[in-house]
């Protein structure tokens, strides 16, 4: 799992605990563990409080990250096709 928020952490939670949460839950992966004490499922959660997320800044962060991908990626191609040229050669 990747942190996805500057402001978030990860956690431990149950599925209880996941329904009854007042902070944003940005994502949630099934682990293969139970708690000790419940045998309940324990799902591992990335989290924000409510008071820190920003959905704006969140998707132009992600937004600016895609694009900085994306330029790296055509980069790469460009570089893939250059050295391809030289083998046919």
């Amino acid at each position: 799992m990747v942190k996805t928020h500057p402001d978030s952490r990860f956690a431990l939670y149950s599925l209880d605990q996941i329904r009854d949460s007042t902070a944003v839950i940005l994502q949630i992966e099934q682990t293969d563990s139970t708690f000790d004490n419940s045998k309940k499922s324990v799902y591992l959660c990335e989290i924000v409080p409510a008071a820190c997320y920003n959905r704006d800044s969140t998707t132009e962060r992600l937004t600016d990250e895609i694009i900085k991908v994306n330029a790296e990626n055509r980069r790469l191609r460009g570089k893939i096709d250059r050295l391809e040229k030289i083998l046919e050669r």
